[in-house]
């Protein structure tokens, strides 16, 4: 009898890639090995590779620099870190402090030196003088440096591995270390900046067990707390938890219909056949339905894509009564033959979304292989076999995890249905000058105030496709433009007869010399992309630069992979290009124009009364 040849091991091919060189393919291959799962010590090896690679490669790894400071050694974390930051397309490199020297580092870092600090407690020495007061004032001296540097914060929370001496039932008393850890926390996470996250440590590690999470001896021989299993856990939460403050989550669950929604297909049971709500399974598909419904509740899209005859895979939702899931909640619903890939690149167009905004939920195997092959920038979630474990599958990959819910996530699903209703008007009209007048849009510019602020750090730290510049500022940083004079910093609400888009557009300019008003940050929600709303925009920043008393005015275009759609924006506008941007990539130009000279564009947004 022979055996099949064992799997080729791919760290050791990119050790192999590495060492000739070969940056770019050996990160592509080590993130793809992240994606699939590598076990603790591989996954450190990993990210071993991935640092050595962003020593040596001639360009840096795309992605937010991540630099962490412990009160513990940190040595295993933040190559793990690294790891999973490729494998989530979270981070670029991945840097790491000295032992137990939080802010001492962080008042010896320059303005610059990373985009995201992670900062991670422990509190085993100091457990019996634990206070929320003390510990607060510590690690709010942390994100006021942090922030003053243009950092964004993750927070990670306290925890211990036992109970101490008191043991389970007096240390969760009032007064007991327990208590006063969780209390310690509620202090951390209650008074956190808006713009930073904190990263729950005792969850954590009370999902995988802290016998399981923490190894004492580690602790003892090298300072770090943290099994290796636990210390990888810690690290996908973190690299989560990046992504989630830099790019938001997922935006879209697409789903698979037969033996994802229901049980069985449908095609041979028909729409009354298919398993769901009697039985254990079919209460565990009605209850993964409702639970992937409440998503909705917090601006997550749901999507389709199934191979299925699509009279066969529409009818559930419409003829059986036992579907928690209806048509109507549903963005897109691609049902046919064909590659699920081609479904999901056609729902990312449907939504005007990238394929990366995309999480793909699908139980059979073959499928999720033909999507991670095709389109590696998707979220492939591996869906076990049994129905009753769906929920937590989802929960585990972290695809949808947030740091906060805004009215405008909220409001989201609501927000693309209306969309849709726009585009099937748009079909009717055979110039687009009459359905954009048939929209009757109302637009409003205003300056920003407390109650914008969390929505404008949201669209700033995440927005990619209209954006013109992608500079990623704190909190701190957007308070201080807003702050200074002669700056003008504005939103956009938009609404049309279908419906209230709310807060898509921000614009932060700021003085830049005798009379010069430099266009720091312009982005718009891409719900707006293509409604003149830009030059809407526009005419209003030129409006109010020429009454704060500037002469010029000038726009930056700085590159990326996404926002190819706006390199020419201040060019139609009527600006001209005067060089490069300075300190930017290669690639990006810098525009400027005498405001005395700028005509108005054309646009089908009135001013709101």
């Amino acid at each position: 009898m022979t055996t099949a040849p064992a799997a080729p091991d791919p760290v050791r091919a990119a050790r192999a890639l590495v060492k000739a060189g070969e940056h770019g393919p050996a990160a592509t291959l080590l993130a793809d090995a992240v994606r699939r799962g590598l076990p603790a010590l591989r996954l450190h090896a990993a990210g071993r590779l991935l640092a050595r690679s962003d020593g040596a490669a001639a360009a840096p790894a795309a992605g937010p620099r991540v630099h962490v400071l412990g009160e513990l050694t940190t040595g295993w974390l933040t190559p793990m870190l690294r790891a999973w930051g490729a494998g989530l397309s979270a981070t670029g490199p991945v840097t790491e402090g000295g032992f137990d020297v939080v802010l001492q580092e962080l008042f010896a870092m320059e303005a610059g030196a990373a985009d995201v600090v992670v900062l991670v407690p422990w509190a085993g020495a100091r457990a019996d003088r634990l206070a929320p007061d003390s510990e607060l004032a510590r690690w709010q001296a942390c994100w006021a440096r942090a922030q003053a540097l243009g950092m964004r914060v993750i927070q990670v929370g306290l925890d211990l591995p036992g109970p101490g001496s008191a043991g389970h039932l007096l240390s969760s008393r009032p007064g007991g270390l327990r208590d006063r850890v969780r209390d310690c926390n509620r202090a951390l996470r209650e008074n956190i900046p808006d713009d930073a996250i904190f990263v729950d440590l005792e969850a954590i590690a009370g999902d995988m067990g802290r016998r399981a999470f923490y190894e004492p001896r580690r602790w003892y021989w090298t300072k770090q707390p943290m099994s290796e299993a636990g210390t990888a856990l810690l690290a996908r939460h973190l690299a989560s938890a990046t992504k989630a403050l830099t790019r938001g989550p997922c935006k879209v669950l697409v789903l698979d219909c037969d033996n994802t929604l229901w049980g069985g297909v449908v095609g041979e049971l028909g729409p009354h056949g298919v398993e769901l709500g009697e039985g254990p399974q079919g209460q565990a598909f009605r209850d993964f339905q409702q639970w992937c419904k409440d998503l909705t509740g917090r601006g997550i899209l749901l999507a389709v894509a199934t191979k299925n005859e699509p009279e066969d895979a529409r009818a559930p939702f419409e003829q059986n009564t036992a579907m928690v899931l209806k048509l109507d909640d549903l963005l897109a619903f691609e049902a046919h033959w064909e590659p699920k890939s081609l479904s999901l690149q056609r729902i990312a167009a449907t939504l005007n979304l990238g394929v990366d905004a995309l999480a793909f939920f699908d139980d059979n195997p073959a499928e999720r292989e033909q999507v991670r092959q095709a389109l590696p920038q998707v979220t492939v979630i591996e869906v076990p076999p049994d129905p009753v474990d769906y929920v937590r599958a989802i929960e585990d990959s972290l695809a949808f995890e947030a740091p906060r819910l805004t009215a405008a996530d909220a409001a989201r699903v609501d927000q693309y249905k209306a969309e849709t209703a726009r585009k099937e008007l748009s079909a009717g009209f055979a110039k687009v000058e009459d359905y954009l007048a048939s929209l009757d849009m109302v637009g409003e510019l205003r300056e920003i105030d407390a109650s914008d602020l969390p929505r404008v750090v949201q669209l700033v730290g995440k927005t990619n496709q209209w954006n013109l510049t992608t500079r990623r500022h704190p909190r701190a940083r957007v308070e201080e433009m807003i702050a200074t004079p002669g700056a003008v910093c504005r939103t956009l609400r938009l609404r049309d007869r279908f419906g209230d888009h709310g807060l898509v557009g921000v614009v932060l300019a700021v003085p830049d010399g005798d009379g010069v008003l430099r266009v720091d940050t312009w982005l718009m929600s891409c719900r707006v992309i293509a409604r003149t709303a830009e030059q809407f925009v526009w005419q209003g920043l030129v409006d109010a630069a020429r009454a704060a008393g500037h002469t010029t005015i000038v726009g930056d275009h700085i590159p990326t992979a996404k926002n190819r759609q706006v390199a020419e924006l201040y060019a139609r506008l009527g600006l001209e290009a005067v060089g490069p941007v300075p300190g930017a990539p290669d690639g990006s130009r810098r525009f400027s124009g005498a405001l005395a000279t700028l005509a108005p564009p054309p646009t089908w947004v009135a001013p709101a009364p």
